[in-house]
């Protein structure tokens, strides 16, 4: 006779393990939340289970470095939606073919994915609280027979490769009145990661999910169903039998992540020995793809041309190796937005005076030179942090207006620190010589600082 486990949340099964143990519950729960009811030395208990509350369980991941903000900056890491974006895209351009609209095919087209640009700029922190909240409301609604995305686990499975769960969110997000790309672009990272990474990927969504459930709601894991199966006989063995499990999940997960950490710093080690002729290379690929982008625009989206961008000179910037990493892309706060923001640990003396441990790089693929105004824009972002950003560098594919150039030498006037400008033919010459962009810097570089060698195009 087969025998079941259960892991219940908010008094619902999330998870119905047949005929074994699960381990996936073990990251919630902490070993003094073993409780045994009933049973003597003689008798079997009643029941053996591990019982706590989602406010705990939180706590518990936090206290294992899963809480919200690692979870968050794990998932910026790994975050994709180009399916998600894909659907979107074709769902917006129906609706609108749909209510008969007198826009060409072509007009519909780009508006529908300025619609998906537009909520591709939400951050992770968004896209994680908006599928958290669609999560919970599904999970707390009794009338809903199979949870958003969570009904993937029953039975211990895991997520099937499919559109499907990502339309489901979809069309949930759009019945809460929320943009639905943030959510369903969680979803579809989030499913990619369980077929990669399980381990990763299962306390992230549990962050994401719980975080949005009432903290007092019950979260537990009951082994009685299986207490004959694994010859729980009296209240000694049950609890033999949970520290055996509690101690062997717990190997599990560490060889998992040692497995896991091994591979990647192999993968990264790799990489880093490849050293700056892979970057190189990668960054004439990105050359390549952004000019075929910039050779139609109206192929592609404003949101495509930027990335591609950002992608060649992230290549740039990661040739220099160690020295010069980047820390962030797409940093974000509520008032402002940076492209790539640089950790440097550049040796030389000219980089050590500037005093300047991170540096900021905004990335302009615009059909038209960058002006003044922007300039003043970056001058500001700098400025708010002088003590820590002394450089910022500022790449525009279609150079820049003479008052943008009159512009660059003042940052230093007023003490904010050394403003770099570069064009798409500086690039393009750095991967033909395959120069290194800090040695560019320190000369060609270093003219334009001072107010010449950049020539400027007609406002």
């Amino acid at each position: 006779m087969g025998f079941d486990t259960y892991f219940d949340v908010a008094d619902r099964t999330l998870i119905d393990y047949r005929k074994q143990v699960g381990d996936l519950p073990r990251f919630v729960f902490d070993s003094s939340d073993v409780v045994i009811e009933g049973g003597s030395n003689a008798e079997p208990p009643e029941s053996v289970e591990l019982v706590t509350s989602v406010g705990r369980a939180l706590t518990v991941l936090d206290e294992q470095g899963l809480g919200w903000n690692a979870c968050v900056a794990a998932y910026r890491a790994v975050r994709d939606g180009g399916v998600a974006e894909s659907l979107l895209i074709g769902m917006y351009i129906g609706e609108s073919l749909s209510a008969k609209s007198k826009k060409t095919f072509k007009k519909v087209k780009r508006e529908a994915e300025q619609r998906v640009e537009d909520e591709a700029k939400a951050s992770a922190h968004e896209d994680l609280t908006a599928l958290g909240q669609l999560l919970a409301a599904s999970w707390l609604d009794d009338s809903v027979t199979k949870p958003l995305f969570l009904n993937q686990f029953q039975f211990g499975g895991m997520p099937e490769q499919s559109t499907g769960h990502i339309s489901q969110v979809i069309f949930a997000a759009q019945k809460a009145g929320l943009d639905p790309l943030p959510p369903a672009r969680a979803i579809e990272t989030l499913g990619s990661l369980f077929r990669e990474a399980r381990l990763v990927a299962w306390p992230i969504l549990m962050t994401v999910f719980l975080t949005h459930l009432p903290d007092d709601a019950p979260v537990s894991y009951s082994l009685s169903g299986g207490m004959d199966e694994f010859d729980i006989v009296d209240r000694a063995s049950a609890q033999i039998f949970v520290d055996n499990w509690w101690s062997g999940t717990g190997e599990a997960v560490a060889d998992y992540a040692r497995n896991l950490g091994v591979l990647f710093g192999v993968l990264a080690d790799y990489e880093g020995r490849l050293g700056p002729q892979y970057w190189f290379g990668q960054g004439i690929a990105a050359l390549d793809h952004l000019e075929a982008l910039n050779a139609d625009r109206s192929a592609s989206t404003n949101k495509q041309r930027g990335d591609a961008l950002e992608r060649l000179v992230e290549a740039l910037f990661n040739a220099e190796g160690p020295d010069l990493l980047v820390a962030e892309k797409n940093f974000r706060t509520e008032e402002e937005e940076i492209d790539l923001v640089l950790r440097s640990n550049l040796p030389d003396p000219f980089w050590l005076a500037q005093k300047s441990p991170y540096w900021f790089v905004e990335c302009k693929n615009w059909s038209s030179p960058v002006g003044v105004e922007e300039l003043r824009v970056f001058e500001s972002k700098i400025d708010d942090r002088r003590s820590t950003v002394r450089v910022g560098v500022f790449v525009s594919t279609q150079g820049f207006y003479g008052t943008a150039v009159d512009r660059l030498k003042t940052a230093q006037t007023k003490d904010i620190g050394l403003i770099y400008a570069i064009t798409l033919e500086d690039i393009r010459g750095l991967l033909d010589r395959r120069q290194s962009l800090s040695d560019w810097l320190l000369n060609e570089g270093a003219m334009r600082v001072f107010g010449k060698g950049l020539k400027p195009e007609k406002d």
